[in-house]
């Protein structure tokens, strides 16, 4: 994506414009959003004094925070701008939070010079650099000097993140306020999901990644998969949703889901069939193995690994498998696969009504149109997720 384009820069400028006119009339909505952005700059001033305690930096060695906010898709998508970033300071001692507990020490606890966090930062201006990533990167503080003397090559980056990210003003001052109509600009420009990620971080970031994570060996014994041909999927509906009758847009419809493991089951009796998820997920009785609830997250490396195709929708697994050796079968609904899907999987995509993401502030959990069930995922067919495994399986 061009960011430089004029096109795209006054597109920004309009999207600034629109946040600035919602308010513009009015002093309520200005104060709110003044008071966010105080609130949050007042309170991690205070938690710094009253709690901090300054990081020991040694004189010939920077040290680096990065803040990981959101889940474990989150996680791993940012994943890819403290990679790049490590490049560039190679000999950085890097301290990494992720309030998910597992999550940092999963996807960097491995690599060398890497500290996790198990408790918030309390003092990230005491580092030489600090960077808060999800959708965009966010400097929370720099030392410029330091950084010129002790790793020079990284100054560009640094110049031209710093410069991208003044280009998007109070775009970026909330994230919690604004990531979702960032996101939504970004797609209905033909951005991806690194685009943001890549321009407010200063570095090119690839969409589809060659980099894996090392899988310790013999994480499939405890499961009795050692040996044995399987599929992992993963439905991220709740049990007390489905009581409620309401269920994640982006989730697979329940009855698609038996119809799929059903023909599967059918054609492949001799491939098990291993659900993952957390212990509040809905359980299919077709599952040959249920490991819902049953895994650490330490587990799903090995067991993603070892299995022959992943089917889900676009969730957490699915970004954590483009770090592993294994091809998924994802169902797009709200969520657009031209925005997130990679290249080495099948990307199932809805049929006219489909990519709402961001639409309301409660897409993921209601539909905009108002159906109870969301009719994008719901004309995705189990054939098809049938015929799309096949094209993975091994011949």
């Amino acid at each position: 994506m061009n960011w430089n384009a004029p096109e795209v820069q006054l597109s920004l400028q309009e999207l600034r414009e629109t946040l600035d006119w919602r308010g513009r009339d009015s002093r309520l909505v200005r104060a709110a959003f003044a008071w966010s952005r105080n609130k949050k700059k007042f309170l991690r001033r205070l938690k710094s004094r009253l709690h901090g305690k300054s990081v020991a930096r040694e004189e010939n060695r920077l040290r680096v925070l990065f803040w990981l906010p959101g889940g474990l898709g989150d996680a791993a998508c940012a994943k890819r701008l403290v990679s790049a970033y490590r490049s560039y300071l190679p000999n950085a001692v890097f301290d990494i939070y992720a309030p998910l507990p597992g999550v940092a020490r999963l996807l960097f606890g491995a690599g060398k010079n890497v500290h996790i966090l198990d408790q918030e930062p309390r003092a990230p201006e005491s580092y030489d650099l600090a960077v808060m990533a999800c959708m965009a990167a966010v400097f929370l503080a720099e030392d410029e000097a330091r950084l010129g003397r002790l790793a020079p090559a990284f100054l560009p980056v640094l110049e031209q993140a710093r410069l991208a990210q003044e280009t998007l003003e109070g775009l970026l001052d909330d994230l919690f306020l604004t990531d979702g109509l960032l996101g939504r600009w970004l797609a209905e420009h033909g951005g991806r999901r690194f685009d943001l990620l890549s321009y407010t971080g200063g570095v090119e970031l690839a969409h589809d990644t060659a980099e894996r994570l090392k899988v310790p060996g013999g994480g499939l014994e405890k499961f009795g998969l050692t040996d044995q041909p399987y599929i992992t999927f993963h439905d991220a509906s709740l049990r007390q949703t489905e009581a409620s009758h309401t269920r994640p847009t982006r989730c697979w419809p329940e009855v698609r889901w038996c119809e799929f493991l059903r023909l599967f089951k059918k054609e492949f009796p001799y491939i098990k069939i291993v659900q993952l998820g957390e212990g509040g997920n809905l359980a299919y009785e077709e599952a040959d193995l249920c490991l819902l609830g049953k895994t650490d997250l330490a587990d799903l490396p090995a067991l993603l690994s070892g299995a022959q195709v992943h089917v889900d929708s676009e969730s957490g697994l699915v970004h954590l498998a483009q770090f592993l050796e294994v091809r998924s079968v994802v169902v797009f609904g709200p969520s657009t696969a031209s925005f997130l899907g990679y290249a080495k999987n099948e990307n199932l995509s809805a049929g006219a009504c489909r990519g709402c993401m961001w639409l309301t502030t409660d897409w993921m959990k209601n539909c905009p149109r108002g159906f109870t069930a969301a009719p994008c995922t719901e004309c995705v067919s189990a054939q098809a997720v049938l015929d799309a495994v096949k094209r993975i399986l091994p011949r």
